[in-house]
């Protein structure tokens, strides 16, 4: 037995030694290093400037506060168009963000939108157009040293123009999103060249929707150069004297309805001289902020191991849209890991979802016990940022094709949308590879306070599985407010993201999340707090997920948080589900199907866009067949008649030897026809002209002529013929027999059958009623 063990020691021993010469391989070549970082590389429309690197870190809450001022009242006449408005205040203009843009111009199709730039996709790279005329490198409009300097041509930026009123009164006209007539709330802008102690009041003239937080005590994110090389102060809320109300200028469109924009109306006090003071909406959060954190997590190798990025598209300005993967590298219970869906930014004008996002990511990549539970039992698909267009060009609601991505769920065009079309399609494949418990779409909300969620669900009972997670996020988000969330399903919503993936892929926890531009019980939220938002939303799915995995763990005891929600729910008084939302379509914003087959390609056009092509088509090749039908008639006339007219003048009879018109004087037929048969048998043949030949439609044309001619003869030459008529009606059944020919006696012009007579005889006496002798009609 010994013996065997050891033949067994050294066969094994023989093997491993030929397993090592087997397997052993030269050494590869050097390979280039793995590149995880993402180039920074934004894309826009137009040049753009460079911006300060903003938040490089949160500093504690600064809420500007100053004594109230009277404001400057400005006398304004009512129902004029912004661009009348121009006209009338040309002199005073102080900046427009293209320098080589003519303003007064008028389109030739009146159709006029004062601060709307096209951009045309039919050709490789886009081309950006104002009423016609390219955009090309711009400059900057040089303004006097004693007035304030606009600028607004970076990223996000969308100042239009502005105009100096009075003294320190400015009026400011936003930028309509890309290939739109409006959507016009974000705003985004710098001023230079004021003095320390100079109080400046702004007048944001062309403001969309009818209500704001403004009139609630919201204030403007503030940033100040010099305050934060000073006092290193980030984005702070300010200004005073702000007041939101009815804009006495009306919309381009339609005109019909003469609906009015709206107007915002603020002071403030700048601090420094020769600082440069950005204001805008809300804090900024640009496409190059996200690529910078991005490569931040990519570089730290502590983060990057549960962190992947993969390219989704590419749209239609040339960025790229990123989605990442977020879960643990172990391979344990890898198949029986959840699906976790995050989106942000499908409107570029709220950056709130991006700093919630920002705080999902950092928290999911952190080494928390409890996050790496999360990873080991779910898989994370994140798309941070849907609309990178919108966001780089400064659009508030729409991408550069001009429409609503978070209305475009149920039918995306591959070319137009490619970012919601290559995002359902990789949702869809997610959800055959594993279940997907939660999708959340984050979003930005301007006219109500504190965060919230829009859920889906058909019955409007209060204890229902999709207020369940909603709840759980309430309890742990002190941010969050129950009471302002709705679960319903409205037509007016129905393409959006939530309620298109809730329906296809049958998942309870779709929900919309939406984050104030203002706070919670009229206090601003900073960016720290739009951050912990992202992180409440992971603790709460952290309990859910301890529930759905207690049959491979020994946690059965613990008791069921989903059941015990739903009993609290059923406590809870019913409520009606009814909220005006910020995401609300502006369909009337849109351009018209004429526009906007004039800037893109065919195979982006809609079936109702498609169908308007086919009209067009249509009433071009009638008015060119028209125009192309007199012109040749008129050709052909003039060319084979022309030989026949001297020949027809000789021919005529004089007018002597013809008799006078009378009409008491009734001429016999036989003599009527010996009267014009000379005339009939001295005109000779039309031949056909050679030239008209050539072309087949011309000739057919000409055939065409020759059989009318054909036509007006013989019904001159009035040649015999018998035409048989005939008419029923439920009184009588006529029979018409028309002769022409020479008179003749005994031939009956006409016979009439009537009913009543026709019963009363019989069938035989009928025909011999009928029958005619002398001529070939029987009955």
């Amino acid at each position: 037995m010994k013996s065997k063990n050891i033949n067994n020691d050294s066969s094994s021993e023989d093997d491993a030694k030929v397993y090592e010469t087997l397997t052993k391989l030269p050494p590869a070549n050097e390979l280039m290093p793995r590149k995880l970082t993402i180039d920074i590389d934004v894309k826009s429309l137009f040049p753009l400037k460079p911006l300060p690197q903003f938040n490089q870190f949160y500093s504690t809450f600064i809420e500007e506060t100053q004594t109230t001022q009277q404001s400057v009242e400005t006398t304004q006449q009512e129902d004029r168009t912004l661009l009348e408005y121009f006209d009338e205040n040309k002199q005073h203009l102080i900046y427009k963000r293209f320098d080589q843009l003519d303003l007064s111009k008028r389109s030739p199709n009146e159709r006029t939108y004062f601060s709307t730039l096209f951009a045309n996709f039919k050709k490789s790279y886009p081309q950006v157009y104002f009423r016609g005329d390219p955009l090309f490198d711009q400059k900057l409009i040089p303004c006097q040293t004693d007035q304030l300097k606009f600028d607004s041509n970076f990223e996000s930026g969308n100042l239009f123009c502005a105009f100096k009123r009075a003294k320190d009164v400015y009026d400011l006209i936003l930028q309509n999103d890309i290939n739109t007539r409006g959507n016009t709330q974000w705003f985004f802008f710098s001023v230079t060249g004021a003095k320390a102690g100079q109080t400046v009041q702004f007048n944001l003239l062309n403001h969309l929707k009818s209500s704001s937080l403004f009139n609630e005590g919201l204030q403007p994110a503030i940033y100040s150069i010099k305050e934060n090389e000073i006092n290193k102060n980030e984005w702070t809320r300010g200004g005073f004297n702000i007041s939101y109300f009815k804009s006495p200028f009306i919309k381009e469109y339609p005109q019909a309805m003469r609906a009015k924009y709206y107007q915002l109306r603020f002071s403030y006090t700048f601090k420094h001289d020769n600082d440069k003071v950005y204001f805008a909406h809300s804090y900024p959060y640009t496409y190059t902020n996200l690529l910078e954190f991005l490569n931040s997590i990519l570089e730290n190798p502590e983060k990057n191991q549960y962190m992947s990025r993969k390219s989704l598209c590419t749209t239609l300005g040339g960025n790229t849209c990123e989605v990442l993967t977020i879960t643990s590298n172990s391979i344990q219970r890898r198949a029986y890991r959840k699906g976790v869906v995050f989106l942000a930014r499908q409107h570029p004008g709220e950056p709130q979802g991006s700093y919630v996002m920002q705080g999902i990511i950092e928290y999911l990549t952190s080494n928390n016990p409890q996050v790496e539970y999360l990873r080991q039992n779910c898989i994370f698909k994140i798309f941070p940022m849907m609309n990178s267009d919108g966001v780089v060009n400064g659009n508030y609601r729409c991408g550069l094709e001009g429409g609503d991505l978070n209305r475009r769920w149920k039918k995306p065009n591959k070319y137009l949308h490619p970012t919601v079309y290559y995002a359902k399609k990789y949702i869809k494949g997610f959800s055959k590879e594993r279940q997907i418990i939660l999708v959340i779409d984050l979003h930005g909300h301007s006219r109500k306070q504190s965060s919230f969620v829009y859920g889906c669900a058909y019955s409007s009972q209060v204890k229902t599985i999709e207020r369940v997670f909603a709840l759980l996020m309430a309890k742990m988000n002190p941010f969050m407010d129950y009471s302002s969330c709705t679960f319903k399903v409205e037509s007016s919503k129905d393409k959006t993201a939530r309620i298109q993936i809730w329906r296809e892929l049958k998942i309870n926890w779709v929900y919309t999340y939406e984050c104030s531009f203002f706070g919670q019980q009229k206090k601003h939220f900073q960016i720290r707090d739009y951050i912990n938002c992202g992180v409440s939303i992971c603790n709460s799915l952290s309990q859910i997920v301890k529930d759905t995995s207690k049959e491979f763990t020994n946690q059965a005891n613990i008791p069921d948080i989903q059941q015990q929600i739903l009993e609290e729910l059923g406590k809870m008084p019913q409520t009606d589900d009814q909220d005006q939302g910020s995401d609300n379509s502006q369909s009337d914003a849109e351009l018209s199907d004429d526009e906007i087959v004039q800037l893109f390609q065919p195979k982006t056009y809609s079936l109702k866009q498609k169908n308007f092509i086919k009209q067009l088509d249509t009433k071009k090749k009638q008015i060119t067949t028209k125009q192309t039908l007199v012109t040749q008639k008129n050709s052909i006339l003039q060319e084979s008649p022309s030989k026949n007219q001297q020949q027809h003048q000789d021919n005529k009879l004089p007018t002597s030897n013809l008799k006078p018109k009378n009409v008491t004087q009734r001429i016999p037929l036989h003599v009527k026809l010996r009267q014009i048969e000379p005339v009939r048998e001295q005109q000779q043949p039309i031949k056909v002209d050679k030239s008209c030949q050539t072309d087949d439609w011309m000739y057919r044309q000409w055939l065409i002529q020759i059989g009318k001619q054909k036509k007006k003869e013989e019904y001159q030459s009035q040649t015999p013929t018998r035409n048989i008529q005939k008419s029923s009606s439920q009184s009588a059944t006529r029979f018409i027999v028309k002769n022409t020919s020479k008179p003749d006696r005994g031939r009956i012009d006409s016979i009439s059958l009537v009913n009543s007579g026709i019963q009363k005889t019989s069938f035989s006496q009928q025909r011999q009623i009928m029958r005619y002798s002398g001529s070939n009609f029987m009955y």
